[in-house]
């Protein structure tokens, strides 16, 4: 077939684009500027962060009072169990209360923790009390002795002045 003036070959469009192909808009307005920090971030952060911190410091600072009252009277009912442990009866009906002082005697501590022979001791807990001015508090020691029986003691104490005293 002969090919005829303006005749569009196959395949291609007689249209042209002067154009480019379609895209969206560009966008006419400018973005916003970004939001300023809310007056919450700006005060309440900092005020948030220093209760933290001022409660951390109130926390350590009971902690520490807490334990420096458990302190001395762990120290006594374990001075105590030690002397018994060793053997060194006069030391621990030394350290006793002024009440039970008169009342236990060195023999009376020798009879009751040597037989059968105390071979250590483990303390399992103190609690300290603080009532109508009255300090006092109780050790929970267990005994261990050669035969491989353990004996569990409450052991009362009392603050005497500023010194913990055991009071069997």
């Amino acid at each position: 077939m002969p090919a005829t003036a303006g005749a569009v070959p196959r395949g291609t469009s007689p249209i042209t684009y002067p154009q480019e192909p379609w895209a969206p808009p560009a966008h006419p307005y400018q973005p916003a500027p970004p939001r300023r920090r809310s007056r919450w971030l700006t005060i309440g952060l900092p005020i948030g962060v220093l209760a933290l911190v001022c409660l951390g410091v109130a926390v350590w600072f009971g902690v520490r009072a807490f334990l420096g009252t458990l302190g001395p009277a762990r120290t006594a009912a374990e001075d105590y169990a030690t002397a018994l442990v060793e053997g060194r009866w006069d030391d621990a009906q030394g350290q006793l209360c002024e009440s039970d002082r008169s009342v236990v005697t060195a023999d009376a501590l020798a009879q009751e923790y040597s037989s059968p022979d105390v071979t250590g001791y483990r303390l399992e807990g103190i609690n300290v009390v603080s009532s109508n001015g009255r300090t006092s508090g109780e050790a929970r020691l267990v005994f261990e002795t050669t035969s491989g029986l353990d004996t569990t003691t409450v052991l009362p104490l009392e603050k005497d002045g500023d010194t913990w005293r055991p009071c069997p």
